[in-house]
């Protein structure tokens, strides 16, 4: 075995990829042409989301309808007055949302539907979820039975474990429609059970409330704690105030079960109500408490200025209050009815609000403007005769007493009758109810998703690829090594369709072999048409060569040297010229499958030797004017074989019968043949294939032939794909050429 190993380089020739530009009409053309590599990613991809959208839980959506009405002003102390001291509580709807989403109503909802308790289905590996949700399930042959699908069902409303069981997940195994078996994480049996009855064992109490699965179905139960339970349902539960300046909310809760959360939001709104107005009879049981407080002191003060006005009276004979003394003392009367109002619903809203909360520092600003307009109308008082000012007083201090002592007891039935018949102020406007369709997963938008990902992920590897190409991809590059380019041959599509793989004995990989001659069976074909335009330009290049021969070589095996030698050879013979192919390649030339021969009926290596008459050897094809010399038997030494003297007398031999050779030799970086040969043969071509050989290549390869006196004649670029190609080149390191 012969083996070449060039010297690397660390540096890339600036020359090397001069001249590419990824405009947008490369892109065009690059994508266009790698299209099916474009729907391959794009059906992937799409495949791969299909699996992933069709695995994902299905999220449902429910919702219910709720008013929060304001409390009004009959629910303070004050009266008319409060809505003029106070006005709207703006911040009421919202303080009520904060309440239905805190742990005090989510708590109580978790506890009544038992939502700390988890159980979870046993599916089917990798595509039980997918099978599932379409209702779909396994035979039994294949291991369905083992397993719980999209109709079985379980309820369990009592799981209480305790001791080494605490957060230990257990696994319930369906025997029967009556009956289970409760196992440990390993599988021993703990407890055997029945629907409807508690199933107790050490450390575990469980009841089960209802089961709908075949035997052998399996379901996971795990308790978690409550507050767990509570902030899973507080990321799913949301209360959306239906505009800015209303008291109707809308409630929603998403799960994966149906029922589960219909009834659970029904009974988030049911402890919301209830709780409501538990609130409204704790308050007015705080009213009546504050009113029995205030009431026996207002009758005091009430029945002190009765006694001191009787006692005014009964010294003065009766003192009449003048027309302006009846005034002033009406608009103090009224300023101190407002006054002791305000104060007594501060004293209610200290219990509730800091003084910096907006209502209680509006009543302060409302308590500072009457105390102002009290101590005017006092100064006019004190303006009045001193009889006067006495009697109003006295006249003031009842009136004012007696008014609030009534209100107070009126506001103590209001309270009670209130209270009688508390109804909160929440109302539900519409219950549960599960809303069509899916929330979640958005099978199109997800689909699309996926699509558009598989279609950008191939544009993408397509442009790396591109860009981290290093081969030749234009005759420029060739041109400018000073190296004419006497074709560009396009990659056939229809050429693999005419190769066979073979392994042959004592070869590590496989191989492509010829079954036909492209040139005979598709003679239309865009790379024939480029090797007949080949075929003209080598006639004016051997025109003034008394040999009529050419040497097709390359830097690199795999480039498709055989190709063009063979289907020149082809197109050549169909245009009158008597041609022969010589397969030089002692090694691995595979040409004599093209025309249906082995190698064990004799080529070059038995001429050479001198085992094999020529005549014996030459092949006359089916191809009028055209023949081929295969390569024979492989020898142990075929670069010593073409060194003997004749090898030079069968050229020139040949050269009197036939009008053209060619020669298909092995690629020059690797083994040495070409170079024995170009030294005999009118002209020597370099074969670069487009994308794969790098300019570096090139170049090494035509000094090597230089060095040793050949002269290169030009090159063809070959295998040219349509737009823009993208061939990964790997250089000419560590070339291995073998016998096979």
């Amino acid at each position: 075995m012969n083996q070449y190993t060039s010297p690397s380089s660390a540096a890339q020739p600036a020359s090397e990829n001069a001249g590419r530009r990824l405009d947008f009409s490369t892109i065009l053309a690059l994508l266009w042409h790698r299209r099916w590599w474009l729907i391959a990613s794009t059906l992937l991809l799409t495949v791969i989301g299909i699996y992933i959208v069709g695995s994902q839980q299905r999220i449902y959506l429910a919702d219910s309808l709720i008013q929060i009405e304001d409390k009004g002003a009959s629910a303070s102390l004050l009266g008319p007055l409060a809505g003029q001291a106070v006005g709207k509580d703006e911040g009421s709807t919202s303080d009520e949302l904060e309440i239905l989403a805190s742990r005090l109503v989510l708590g109580q909802a978790v506890a009544r539907e038992r939502l700390n308790i988890v159980v979870t289905p046993m599916r089917y590996p990798l595509i039980g979820n997918w099978l599932s949700n379409r209702n779909l399930r396994l035979p039994d042959s294949l291991g369905g039975n083992d397993y719980a699908w999209g109709d079985d069902s379980l309820t369990v409303t009592t799981l209480d474990l305790s001791g080494q069981w605490q957060r230990q997940a257990l696994t319930l195994e369906v025997v029967d429609a009556e009956h289970y078996r409760l196992n440990d994480a390993e599988g021993t049996l703990l407890v055997r059970g029945t629907v409807g009855e508690n199933a107790l064992a050490e450390g575990i109490k469980v009841f089960v409330q209802r089961l709908s699965a075949k035997p052998g179905a399996r379901f996971t139960l795990t308790s978690i704690p409550d507050l767990s339970a509570i902030n899973a349902i507080k990321s799913r539960f949301t209360a959306l105030r239906n505009g800015t300046d209303t008291g109707v909310v809308t409630l929603s809760l998403s799960g994966s079960d149906q029922s589960a959360i219909v009834s659970t939001l029904d009974a988030i709104t049911d402890v919301f109500l209830q709780q409501n107005i538990e609130r409204e009879s704790a308050e007015a049981d705080s009213q009546l408490n504050f009113l029995g407080d205030q009431i026996p002191t207002l009758r005091g003060q009430l029945d002190e200025a009765e006694s001191a006005l009787n006692d005014y009276r009964r010294r003065r004979d009766s003192v009449d209050l003048t027309a302006e003394s009846q005034q002033v003392m009406e608009n103090l009367v009224g300023l101190d009815n407002q006054l002791t109002e305000i104060k007594l619903r501060l004293a209610e809203l200290s219990r509730a609000y800091t003084p910096q909360h907006p209502a209680y520092r509006a009543l302060v600003a409302r308590r500072d403007s009457l105390n102002g307009e009290k101590a005017r109308v006092q100064k006019q008082a004190e303006q009045l005769p001193a009889a006067q000012r006495e009697a109003l007083n006295l006249n003031r201090n009842v009136t004012v007493s007696q008014e609030i002592y009534v209100a107070l007891l009126n506001k103590r039935e209001e309270v009670r009758l209130k209270k009688a018949g508390t109804v909160g102020n929440v109302r539900i406007l519409d219950s549960a109810v599960l809303q069509p369709g899916l929330i979640s997963p958005k099978t199109s938008l997800m689909m699309m998703v996926f699509s558009m990902a598989g279609l950008m992920l191939g544009v993408l590897v397509v442009l790396l690829r591109y860009s981290m190409r290093k081969g030749i991809d234009s005759a420029e590059q060739i041109e400018a090594l000073d190296l004419p380019v006497y074709a560009t041959i396009p990659l056939s599509p229809l050429q693999p369709g005419m190769m066979r793989r073979v392994r042959l004995k004592g070869e590590k990989g496989g191989r492509e072999i010829y079954q036909g001659i492209l040139a005979t069976s598709q003679p239309s074909d865009i790379s024939i048409e480029a090797l007949r335009s080949l075929r003209t330009s080598l006639h004016f290049a051997l025109l003034d060569n008394q040999r009529k021969s050419v040497m097709f070589t390359g830097p690199s095996p795999g480039i498709g040297k055989s190709f063009v030698s063979l289907n020149l050879a082809a197109v050549s013979a169909e245009a009158g010229q008597r041609v022969l192919l010589i397969d030089a390649d002692m090694r691995r030339g595979h040409l004599h499958h093209a025309f249906q021969r082995t190698s064990e009926e004799g080529g070059l290596s038995d001429v050479l030797s001198g085992a094999r008459a020529f005549e014996d050897v030459l092949y006359h094809s089916r191809i009028d004017n055209l023949d081929f010399l295969g390569r024979g038997v492989a020898p142990p030494n075929p670069s010593e074989l073409l060194m003997q003297p004749n090898f030079v007398q069968l050229l020139d031999l040949l050269g009197e019968r036939y009008d053209l050779i060619i020669i298909d030799t092995p690629p020059v970086l690797a083994v040495t043949e070409a170079l024995i040969i170009g030294r005999h043969v009118g002209a020597s071509l370099m074969v670069a294939r487009f994308g794969m050989n790098q300019v570096r290549e090139l170049e090494h390869a035509r000094k090597k032939l230089e060095n040793n006196g050949i002269h290169v004649k030009g090159a063809i670029l070959n295998a040219i794909e349509q737009g823009v190609g993208d061939k990964n080149s790997y250089g000419y390191y560590n070339y291995n050429y073998s016998y096979a």
